[in-house]
């Protein structure tokens, strides 16, 4: 692929930035410092960049994601939220993960659930242990005021 402009553009963004964006996010950027760039344009140099391994591309939640640190390194993502976060690990970490000597790690996409989702769903599931416990004290009620009115 020929260096260009745009490509420079695409690539350059990418190598600011920690969040992982989609193509989408990668073409409102770079459309700030050229106007007449197109989305498809964009595309089609995430695409050759990732071809030619100056930048990573995973999916997550359906969506395509770029990276434009290309240090083998892990991914964490949150399945609730959609959050992505770096997860840096030495080369001796790696090589502990005994992967077959022919296969050329460079990105691992873990998915979870991170802290504040995991808190969201002990809260949500308090809540709803808090509504059952208020149906049942109202149907308890509800029992006694039956047995004293017969």
């Amino acid at each position: 692929m020929r260096n260009t402009l745009q490509r420079a553009a695409v690539l350059n963004d990418l190598k600011h930035r920690s969040d992982h964006p989609t193509a989408e996010m990668v073409y409102k950027t770079v459309k700030n410092d050229i106007p007449n760039i197109s989305l498809a344009t964009v595309y089609r140099n995430l695409r050759g960049l990732t071809r030619d391994e100056e930048i990573l591309s995973f999916t997550q939640n359906g969506k395509e994601h770029f990276d434009g640190n290309t240090v083998p390194h892990v991914h964490l993502c949150c399945k609730s939220c959609g959050r992505i976060e770096d997860l840096m690990l030495t080369k001796e970490s790696f090589e502990k993960m005994d992967f077959p000597e022919d296969f050329l790690v460079r990105n691992i996409v873990v998915e979870g659930l991170c802290k504040d989702c995991r808190q969201k769903r002990r809260t949500s599931e308090a809540s709803d242990i808090a509504d059952v416990s208020d149906i049942e004290e109202i149907e308890a009620e509800e029992t006694e005021k039956r047995a004293v009115n017969e």
